[in-house]
């Protein structure tokens, strides 16, 4: 994600520098203007640099994108915190919770760094469209007019259209729940249950998440739209779509810790979801609101019981009225 919002800010006509711990990364980026790794086949916008000297860069920046995944997240600020001043834009993209705790991104920084204009990035944002200068239009939510500002301004390009919003806890919670929705849809596309089925799933996964905005607070709405139903179709239709695809191999029977181990060893990301989920599940027990399709998800990905019964569990959550 970092290198593709990277070439999105050169895009729009700024520059901007690539802050790595992966020489090889740098190294290629620097160049051939390529990401070995993620991007081997696309050109990179060649106004991105890379570097492994975050002190060297930090302290001058205006705008800083922490596209760091939930799990890092609050280790990463806490590494940079010394770098970073109170007037300095931070920008989260990472659509998840943190583990145990199940705060926002917006959250772990605020209580990590000096700065009060922090926000977040949402709505359809697949790294290879990115890349390829392909049409599409993100959300900015932040309590900071500083923040929308300057974050509107990096990212927006004849390519990229940005909205601005100042209902950052609504929109967070909204990009980092729907990941619940992709998971269930995949499982049901796993266990072989049919089209019809997929559709009844999608709309019981968004009415109890939906629901549960609206129990703590939030504007719901927000949920049926770039943050929330267009980021769930896109999951669910993108061959590199991290929580849809892992739901898949948990309904064909994959085990879930060996899908992490496989993840893990190929250095690729874990899904946002699997947390997603953990949160979901906690803050509707929290709230004493019937969510049973949450409940069954919960109980197929992280409870012992029997593949049969749970499978079955699961399907009768989404009949449920």
């Amino acid at each position: 994600m970092g290198t593709a919002l990277a070439h999105l800010t050169a895009c729009a006509g700024h520059s901007c520098t690539l802050l790595t711990d992966d020489m090889q990364v740098s190294s290629s980026l620097n160049s051939q203007h390529r990401h070995p790794l993620f991007f081997p086949n696309v050109n990179i916008h060649q106004n991105v640099s890379a570097t492994l000297d975050f002190e060297a860069y930090i302290p001058d920046a205006q705008l800083l994108i922490m596209a760091i995944p939930s799990y890092s997240m609050r280790n990463t600020a806490k590494r940079l915190a010394h770098l970073i001043h109170a007037q300095q834009t931070v920008i989260s993209p990472t659509k998840g919770f943190e583990a145990k705790t199940h705060q926002r991104m917006s959250i772990v920084l605020g209580e990590e760094l000096k700065t009060e204009h922090i926000g977040c990035l949402s709505g359809p944002n697949i790294t290879l469209d990115l890349v390829k200068n392909l049409p599409t239009k993100l959300i900015i939510s932040s309590d900071s007019t500083l923040t929308l500002e300057q974050g509107q301004q990096a990212l927006f390009s004849s390519k990229v259209k940005i909205s601005v919003s100042e209902d950052i806890r609504s929109y967070e919670y909204a990009s980092a729940l729907k990941n619940i929705v992709a998971l269930e849809i995949g499982i049901a596309t796993g266990l072989g249950l049919g089209d019809n089925f997929r559709a009844l799933v999608l709309a019981k996964g968004m009415a109890e998440i939906s629901q549960l905005m609206k129990t703590i607070g939030l504007n719901a709405e927000v949920f049926y739209g770039l943050a929330g139903l267009s980021d769930i179709f896109l999951t669910c239709s993108s061959q590199f779509a991290q929580n849809y695809n892992i739901g898949i191999r948990l309904g064909e029977g994959a085990a879930l810790p060996e899908l992490i181990d496989a993840l893990s060893s190929a250095k690729g990301e874990i899904p946002e979801g699997l947390e997603s989920v953990k949160a979901g599940f906690a803050l509707s027990q929290q709230q004493q609101q019937k969510a049973p399709l949450i409940e069954a998800i919960y109980t197929f990905m992280y409870q012992n019981m029997d593949r049969q019964c749970s499978i079955e569990t699961f399907i009768s959550a989404a009949f449920s009225e």
